[in-house]
């Protein structure tokens, strides 16, 4: 059966990993997630080793339709986070994914 992690899930594995109290353990995950944000928003880039980089992609200025009214509009550039694994995590899910053949 597949896992399914969540900030809950996290927060509790971290908690009895470390023997520290779910309070603990919450602000912990919550500082991790603040501090990828926090150097996404400002440009920057996300480096994991053995994990994989959170990057910004412009998307660039275009054209778009109103659905309702079928009118053309200019949608701005935006920026979007992405993600880019590293080998390590491509090679442990390939080796995790024969296995279970």
């Amino acid at each position: 059966m597949a896992k399914f992690v969540n900030k809950r899930s996290l927060t509790q594995t971290i908690s009895e990993q470390m023997n520290i109290s779910q309070k603990e353990a919450a602000n912990i995950v919550d500082l991790f997630f603040e501090e990828i944000s926090d150097a996404l928003i400002q440009n920057g880039n996300v480096d994991i080793t053995g994990f994989g980089k959170f990057y910004l992609f412009e998307r660039k200025e275009r054209m778009g339709i109103n659905p309702n009214t079928m009118e053309r509009v200019v949608q701005p550039t935006s920026y979007l986070p992405k993600f880019r694994p590293s080998q390590t995590l491509k090679n442990r899910c390939n080796e995790e994914n024969r296995d279970d053949s």
